[in-house]
């Protein structure tokens, strides 16, 4: 059925309302969301970095490396750019010669970076690494 000259031009003008919606509704948010995905795996590679590197040290320095693995991570916080703070490292309580270890690290990640306005929102995700612990010259 076609539509007649009278229906036809009610819905002249329709346009106008239709292209701020559009945009409102889905440009905006996918482009926020365009913006926002580096910002994610930037500090994801971060975590996952401070975690092996910190991990390895600690296979190598044994128990007496605690405090420098936390130095380790402010190292790698400063080379991404982030704020002092921003990770939260979670080491492992007890090395055992010939076992596991594994350390976690913790980072804040924001839900929504925008440039020019700032950040918000946040959630946080966790990175871990295992290295195992050597059964030779390893302090006890």
């Amino acid at each position: 059925m076609r539509l007649g000259t009278a229906e036809r031009r009610s819905e002249r003008g329709s346009a106008i309302f239709e292209l701020p919606v559009l945009i409102g509704l889905l440009l905006i948010p996918f482009g926020i969301l365009m913006l926002s995905i580096p910002t994610w795996v930037e500090r994801q590679t971060a975590a996952r970095d401070a975690a092996a590197e910190s991990a390895r040290y600690l296979v190598i320095a044994g128990p007496d490396g605690l405090n420098q693995a936390s130095e380790i991570l402010r190292e790698i916080e400063l080379g991404y750019g982030l704020a002092v703070g921003s990770m939260r490292l979670e080491l492992p309580t007890e090395f055992v010669p010939g076992q596991s270890l594994t350390v976690r690290v913790v980072v804040v990640i924001p839900a929504a970076d925008i440039p020019f306005m700032g950040s918000f929102g946040d959630t946080s995700w966790t990175a871990e690494h295992t290295e195992r612990y050597p059964d030779y010259g390893a302090a006890p």
